[in-house]
């Protein structure tokens, strides 16, 4: 478990964005019996999609939220993202050029 100032250096970002994704319900970290905020790995984890569909994919914070909904959707319905991966490999190997 990680502060925040932990866990926002880890992920080199500032403390005050982890309270946005927050807020924003994209990550729910647990609370202590004093109610401060502790950052678990999966939120680490979390905020590492979160930073990547952002900043390299260019995507907001509300197209963030439907691809999470998505992602997670999908896993209840027992598609595994590594099978996501290696469709997108056969797409590239066929030759068809299209990329998810």
């Amino acid at each position: 478990m990680f502060t925040p100032s932990i866990a926002s250096e880890i992920l080199n970002l500032h403390p005050r964005t982890l309270m946005i994704y927050e807020s924003e319900n994209l990550i729910k970290p647990q609370r202590t019996a004093t109610n401060r905020r502790r950052y678990s790995e999966d939120d680490i984890r979390q905020v590492r999609v979160i930073q990547f569909l952002t900043r390299q994919k260019g995507v907001n914070l509300a197209g963030v939220k439907y691809v999470l909904r998505l992602i997670q959707s999908l896993g209840e319905q027992g598609l595994d993202l590594s099978q996501v991966r290696e469709l997108d490999m056969l797409q590239e190997v066929s030759g068809n050029g299209i990329s998810a």
